[in-house]
């Protein structure tokens, strides 16, 4: 079986060497960034499967995926809702999962209004594209609208009630084209500057309760879409439950532990979904696990080599400022042997970002 990824990035790269060891299986990496209708066309036809590593896809590169949508994993309907976060977040509602209040902005009066209906601080976000904190105004005053509107604006925004949250986690799933889905536990996740900087397992103190109904929310979600490939939903955690903030219809940073942290990872089972076989077992081999990103730079990453613990992933790109360059997975049999090997790799991270202050 031929499939064929949209991306050849780390997320595409990932995706390609987890299954390496499967003879059946021929993978090909479609370069979106010297995308040409006649290059793709080809690709589509060569291939059996269609997949992506990333849900910012152009719409002129999704209209040509409709005439061969039966191919697509995870489906075109799938993405074109997780495309959109006003779509997004009617999907979460529809399928049971409390989310921030919000509404439409397309104008600054909708602003105005957005204030006058959701209160302060609000989060106003461009609908489509946008990540790591880009294409995103935090609105604490009402003359903050003006300002707002004028960065972002000009386009479909979404606004949205500011959640107080306790900490921010994430969960990740794999669901195959018979319906079973087996799902990873749990991780807390740290962002800096808008960019998650590292994930741990497990979520201290999470209780039992809390992880069986991110659980439910998202076998609920993947079930409503039919949706075939991992998933991910990032939730709020707060003091009357969790809530979601964000999908992604892919494999997700927070879930980069699972290579080697897990008996599956989410790229591994990513590709078993969408080529018809047996999922992974999710569960993670260790009592402990980390994930650190690298940013900006990579050469405070290099000590990981040195540790018996750590893995280094290099994703082989330019340093530049907020790039992320590469990760390390830390693997422990305990907590405590966990924190001890993250505090001699502490210089991946910006200083005051580990440990995280709550």
């Amino acid at each position: 079986m031929k499939i064929g990824i949209l991306g050849n990035g780390q997320l595409g790269q990932m995706l390609e060497s987890s299954v390496t060891d499967l003879n059946d299986l021929e993978i090909s990496l479609y370069d979106l960034r010297a995308h040409e209708e006649g290059k793709l066309n080809a690709f589509i036809n060569e291939v059996d499967i269609v997949s992506y590593e990333t849900e910012n896809i152009p719409a002129h590169i999704v209209e040509l995926l409709e005439p061969v949508e039966d191919k697509v994993f995870p489906s075109l309907k799938a993405l074109k809702v997780f495309q959109n976060r006003l779509l997004e977040k009617n999907a979460l509602r529809a399928a049971g999962i409390d989310t921030a209040d919000f509404c439409a902005v397309n104008s600054l009066q909708d602003v105005h209004t957005a204030i006058e209906t959701l209160g302060l601080p609000i989060v106003m976000k461009t609908t489509t594209e946008g990540y790591d904190g880009k294409g995103q105004f935090v609105l604490r005053t009402p003359e903050d609208a003006e300002p707002a509107w004028n960065t972002i604006g000009s386009r479909e925004l979404i606004a949205e009630a500011f959640v107080p949250f306790l900490r921010e986690t994430s969960v990740i799933a794999s669901r195959d084209r018979d319906g079973n889905i087996n799902v990873w536990p749990m991780t807390e996740n740290v962002h800096h500057e808008g960019i998650l900087r590292y994930s741990l397992y497990p979520a201290a103190g999470l209780s039992e309760e809390k992880a069986q109904i991110a659980e439910r929310y998202i076998r609920d979600l993947a079930n409503s879409l039919d949706y075939v490939g991992t998933i991910t939903l990032e939730l709020f955690e707060t003091e009357q439950g969790l809530v979601a903030n964000e999908v992604a219809p892919r494999v997700h940073n927070s879930g980069h532990w699972s290579i080697e942290g897990a008996e599956a990872s989410q790229f591994r089972n990513h590709m078993l979904a969408l080529s018809g076989k047996t999922l992974g077992n999710t569960e993670s081999k260790y009592p402990a696990v980390a994930m650190l990103n690298v940013i900006g730079e990579e050469d405070s990453s290099i000590k990981a080599d040195s540790l018996s613990n750590a893995y280094r992933h290099s994703y082989g790109k330019e340093a530049r400022p907020a790039r992320k360059l590469g990760h390390i997975t830390v693997v422990a049999d305990s907590v405590e042997e966990r924190d001890l090997t993250i505090d001699a790799l502490v210089d991946v991270m910006p200083e005051g970002v580990w440990p995280a202050k709550n």
